[in-house]
């Protein structure tokens, strides 16, 4: 069930399929599942507004419109078991039914096996309509019988407030501000009312301090929030909330570097907020840090690297704590130490040294120094905490105590990794190293790194032994401390998973037009009940709007640009160029009107590491809105 997006709670609206334990009823060639709704609504007496349901046909008879197999969202009481029938309460809020006993046909013309049918009509509140909440029911039919095609307790509120009218807003000036608060937002619109009280305006949920107010605008002071899209809506005192428009908070605050701790030949930094280098100019330059030894005077040290590392697309996967290595350069304990960023704010061409920011790309401004007295380097030396591996991969994965890393004369191979199968008296071949190599340096030291296996994958329901034999400096610490050898950890692979993914979450995150998915920067995310195979500009998407609209949109470089987030369980797909109508396609309007479905996911990026492809149809939330 997808989430709610106006003033109805995400659980409330879970309660709307409570029905799903009636037992399906046989009609022969035809079946339905539920796959999505727009939101609850508020309404004022008087108003007119819709209401969309989309059911996919999981029969093998074509819905055809006009024809005998043409189906119908039929009206059904209280009980959500008697059907072809309108409580009383709800029937005069007919507006354009097909009669007083069903809603509407698909959308569609046709709505082949496997295609979603959309199901849309309006409602209108009457004008002597009392405060309260009214429930539409309903259930898929075939036209020509009234059969239930698959009950399953289909339902969508519309509340009406109990004091007054709501207004309606056009337009906010400005549509953006900063994660701090702070902006002094004109909210234009009608049907405003300042007295008895000023109107209420929530940003997301937030309420807004309201500074002044008129029958077409008013102005109020957006609270700080986390960086994103919001919806902003006005109440007038005792009536009913508006309609939303969206405000984007935009983070702008530049990352600080706030402070150092020296040992050794290592000086470990940290920062208000995980970094990473841009893009931009490219790499680590040994200009980026002053060391400055203020106890012997010897002027500025050179540093041979840091760990901070270069942004992802996504820019998520920076680090709050990096690494300084200084190579043959060591600190006496008890020196004061002065180190710089010089890192600079904007790096203009290639050859610049590359800025250090934020997610948000908010530059770390510079120069910025902290001092620090220099300490004891530590003396304990990293173990082999553990090993992990999914079933039917190749990578077991070596986790330690602490970050290491290897010196470069240190192999993946059978004299150094051993790996036994307890259950077999062939054993895997460690045939070297994973997609997360053992780094070189200690600018490059993690707490885990990746093996791999040949030519067999790990079996479901099996111990397998990994023994680690380095010598002196092959494997050590940030401080030089080496692994004991050898080093032996046991794990068990686990069952194996046949259950495929599911969309836990589809949101619009950006929007040129606000009304659809069809200019350049205009943007969705997807977010999975697991991480994904993941793999940037690959993999297709299938769409449908509630007009009937199909796109079927492929990631590429060109076009559309799908990017990962670091943990492979959200994707961010962004319109590169206008979506168009390929002949292919069908629908009867060029862009996706908003809310749109996902009906499908395709290539090897959508799958999970078990190489289970996505459950699209039985997802929790797969229809894309602004929340």
């Amino acid at each position: 069930m997808r989430k709610i997006v106006t003033a109805v709670t995400a659980a409330a609206l879970s309660l709307s399929m409570l029905a799903a334990a009636v037992p399906a009823l046989a009609v022969t060639g035809y079946d339905s599942a539920y796959a999505g709704e727009s939101a609850f609504v508020n309404i004022s007496p008087g108003q007119t507004l819709n209401f969309q349901v989309f059911f996919a046909n999981t029969g093998t008879t074509t819905w055809t419109r006009g024809s005998g197999t043409q189906v119908d969202l039929a009206a059904c009481l209280e009980d959500k078991v008697t059907c072809n029938a309108q409580d009383a309460s709800e029937a005069s809020w007919n507006s354009g039914w097909l009669s007083s006993t069903r809603y509407s046909s698909t959308v569609q013309t046709t709505t082949a096996p496997g295609a979603l049918g959309t199901f849309s009509y309006n409602i209108a509140a009457p004008a002597n309509v009392t405060a309260g909440t009214y429930r539409f029911n309903g259930d898929i039919v075939l036209s020509s019988t009234g059969e239930k095609i698959h009950p399953e307790g289909y339902y969508q509120d519309a509340t009406v407030g109990g004091g007054g009218g709501g207004a309606t807003i056009t337009s906010l000036t400005p549509n953006n501000g900063t994660t701090a608060g702070g902006t002094n937002v004109v909210i234009a619109g009608s049907g405003i009312v300042c007295t008895p009280a000023f109107p209420a305006v929530s940003f997301g949920g937030t309420n807004a301090t309201v500074s002044s107010c008129g029958s077409t605008s008013v102005t109020a002071v957006s609270p700080a929030h986390a960086a994103g899209a919001v919806t902003v809506t006005l109440t007038n005192s005792g009536g009913v909330a508006s309609n939303g428009l969206t405000f984007s908070y935009q983070d702008t605050s530049a990352p600080t570097f706030t402070g150092i701790a020296v040992a050794g030949s290592l000086i470990t930094v940290t920062f208000s907020e995980p970094v990473c280098r841009s893009i931009v100019g490219g790499a680590w330059a040994t200009t980026d840090w002053n060391i400055n030894n203020i106890s012997s005077g010897l002027g500025d040290i050179a540093d041979i690297g840091d760990s901070i590392p270069q942004c992802t697309a996504a820019a998520d996967n920076g680090v709050t704590t990096a690494v300084i290595d200084m190579g043959a350069t060591t600190i006496t304990p008890g020196a004061f130490v002065e180190v710089t960023l010089n890192t600079r704010g904007i790096a203009t061409t290639a050859s610049d040294n590359e800025a250090i920011q934020d997610a948000a790309g908010n530059r770390a401004l510079a120069p910025q120094a902290r001092q620090a007295t220099a300490q004891t380097p530590e003396t304990t030396p990293p173990t082999l905490a553990s090993a992990s591996g999914a079933v039917s991969s190749s990578l077991i994965t070596l986790n330690f105590s602490e970050p290491v890393y290897c010196s470069a004369g240190w192999t993946f191979g059978a004299a150094d990794v051993t790996v036994d199968d307890t259950s077999s008296a062939t054993d895997p071949v460690v045939s070297g190293a994973g997609t997360n190599a053992c780094g070189s340096s200690p600018t490059t030291a993690d707490t885990s790194f990746s093996i791999s296996i040949s030519p067999s994958t790990l079996k479901p329901d099996t111990t397998y032994t990994v023994t680690i034999t380095p010598e002196a400096n092959d494997i050590r610490d940030i401080a030089g401390n080496s692994a004991a050898t050898p080093q032996t950890v046991t794990f068990v692979s686990g069952a194996a998973d046949f259950t495929p993914p599911t969309i836990v979450d589809a949101r619009m995150s950006a929007s040129v037009g606000f009304s659809d998915f069809t200019d350049p920067q205009d943007a969705f995310t997807l977010t999975f009940s697991e991480a994904m195979t993941a793999g940037d500009n690959a993999g297709s998407i299938s769409l449908q709007d509630q007009d009937g609209t199909v796109r079927n949109i492929t990631c590429n470089a060109t076009n559309v640009a799908c990017v990962w987030n670091a943990a492979k369980t959200v994707v961010t797909v962004t319109l590169i160029t206008t979506l168009v109508q390929p002949p292919s396609d069908t629908g009867t309007t060029p862009g996706m009107q908003i809310p749109f479905n996902v009906t499908a996911l395709t290539g090897a990026p959508f799958t999970d590491t078990q190489s289970n492809a996505v459950n699209v149809l039985g997802s929790p939330d797969r229809l894309v809105d602004f929340e």
